[in-house]
C-alpha cells in the first residue's frame, strides 16, 4: 500500500515560496505560494484534501511519481526514508489534531554554484546562463511576506523537524532563517528538534551559528557532493574541489567533538555522474563520511541518469554491477526499466551550449563517456 503521511505531517515551502506537502511533490505550477497565502489556506485546500483522500483509497498521485517510479525500481525513496525515520510518530499521529510535524523551508534562491543539474528557481547564480540557452525571460524573484515566521509557528506548534536546503541555506534569508530559530530557541521547544541543513559545501557557517546551533536536539548536516575533483567542479560549477575537500574535513573534526552534530552525504544522480558512482562512494568511505544517499535526477528530463542510448546504457550496467557496494548495483534495475534516450540529442546540444558559456569541455573531463 503507497501511503505516504506526508500531507498530514508536512509541508514544504520551496526556494521559490511554493507550499507542497513535499520536496518530491510535481506541480508544474502550484496553487499555494507563501507571499499569496497563508499556511491555514493551504492546509484547508482542496489540492490537500484531494492528496490525502487518494493515499487513504490506496491510489498514488499523479503528482508523487517520482516516489512510486524510485519504488518501482528497488531505489529508496523519499517517502520509504520518511516512514523509517519517524515510523514511531507516525504510529502514534492524530490525523485530526496534530498538524505538521516536519517542515522543509528553503529561504529563497540565493546560491554561489550553478550546477548544471539545476536551475534559476533554485539559483539566483543560474539566471544569466538560462536565459542565454534557452531563451526564457525569468520572473524577478521575492521571497517571504514579513509575518512569515509568526505564520509558521502558528500553524506548526508540535513541530518536530525542519529541514533547510537552498539555494545555500548559509546564503539565503539568513535574517529570517536565524529569527524562526530564535524562536523556537526562546519558546523552549529546540531541545526537542532537529534541523536537516543540505549544503553545497562551499560556504563555512559563522560562529553564530554555531551558538543557535547548540540550543537543539540534533543538527544533520547533509553535504550535497556529485562527484569528485574535475567531475565534480564541472557539474557543481564553479566550485573548487580542494575548497570542498578541507571543508569536508573541518566538519568531520567538529562532528567528533559536538554530540549535537552529525554529517549526511546527498549525491544526485544524473547522466553526467551515474558511470562514477562507485568512486563517489568510495572517496566517502575513504574520508570518513557516511553512506551517501541517492537522489534521481527528474528535471531537466535530458540529464535524468536514464537519457543514455542503448549502447552506451549497456556500458555503465557493466560500470554499475562490478562496484562492490550493493547501493551502486541497485541502479542498473532503474537503467533496464526506464527509458528516456528520446531526449539524448538534447541531452548532447544543451551540454555543448553550457560547456561553451562556461568554457569548459565534457569531453575531456569525462573520457569514459567519450570512449564508449
Amino acid at each position: 500500500m503507497p501511503f505516504c503521511y506526508s500531507p498530514w505531517t508536512n509541508i514544504d515551502i520551496s526556494p521559490n515560496g511554493n507550499i507542497t506537502p513535499c520536496c518530491k511533490f510535481q506541480r508544474h505550477q502550484s496553487t499555494f505560494n507563501i507571499q499569496s497565502h497563508s499556511i491555514e489556506e493551504y492546509q484547508q485546500s482542496n489540492l490537500v484534501e484531494n492528496i490525502k483522500q487518494q493515499f487513504l483509497n490506496d491510489q498514488w498521485p499523479a503528482e508523487c511519481e517520482r516516489c512510486r517510479i524510485e519504488e518501482a525500481n528497488g531505489i529508496e525513496s523519499k517517502r520509504i526514508l520518511d516512514n523509517a525515520r519517524w515510523k514511531d510518530y507516525y504510529q502514534t499521529y492524530d490525523f485530526v489534531n496534530s498538524g505538521f510535524i516536519t517542515a522543509s523551508v528553503a529561504f529563497g534562491n540565493t546560491c554561489n554554484l550553478k550546477c548544471i543539474t539545476c536551475g534559476p528557481a533554485s539559483s539566483s547564480r543560474w539566471q544569466k546562463e538560462y536565459q542565454h540557452i534557452y531563451k526564457q525571460d525569468i520572473i524577478p524573484f521575492k521571497f517571504y511576506k514579513k509575518d512569515f515566521v509568526k505564520d509558521f509557528v502558528d500553524a506548526s506548534p508540535n513541530l518536530l523537524h525542519i529541514d533547510i536546503p537552498g539555494g545555500e541555506p548559509f546564503l539565503s534569508g539568513i535574517q529570517e532563517q536565524k529569527k524562526l530559530l530564535k524562536y523556537y530557541i526562546s519558546s523552549g521547544q529546540a531541545n526537542k528538534m532537529s534541523l536537516h541543513y543540505t549544503t553545497n559545501v562551499t560556504i563555512w557557517p559563522d560562529d553564530e551559528w554555531w551558538t543557535i546551533w547548540q540550543h537543539f536536539k540534533e543538527i544533520d548536516l547533509q553535504l550535497s557532493i556529485d562527484g569528485i575533483q574535475q567531475r565534480y567542479e564541472y557539474i557543481r560549477y564553479p566550485a573548487n574541489w580542494d575548497k570542498t575537500v578541507a571543508h569536508t574535513k573541518l566538519y568531520l573534526e567538529q562532528q567528533s567533538i559536538l554530540s549535537n552534530f552529525k554529517l549526511s552525504v546527498s549525491h544526485t544522480v544524473s547522466a553526467y555522474n551515474i558511470y562514477y558512482l562507485d568512486e563517489f562512494f568510495s572517496w566517502c568511505y575513504n574520508i570518513g563520511l557516511p553512506r551517501p544517499w541517492l537522489g534521481r535526477v527528474h528535471n531537466p528530463i535530458f540529464m535524468r541518469p536514464t537519457v543514455w542510448p542503448e549502447h552506451i546504457k549497456n556500458k555503465v550496467i557493466l560500470k554499475l554491477n562490478s562496484s562492490q557496494y550493493q547501493d551502486v548495483r541497485n541502479w542498473t534495475q532503474l537503467l533496464n526499466n526506464e527509458d528516456d534516450s528520446e531526449y539524448f540529442n538534447e541531452f548532447r546540444i544543451k551540454t555543448q551550449a553550457h560547456d561553451q558559456f562556461r568554457k569548459l569541455n565534457f569531453a575531456s573531463i569525462f573520457p569514459d563517456y567519450k570512449h564508449i
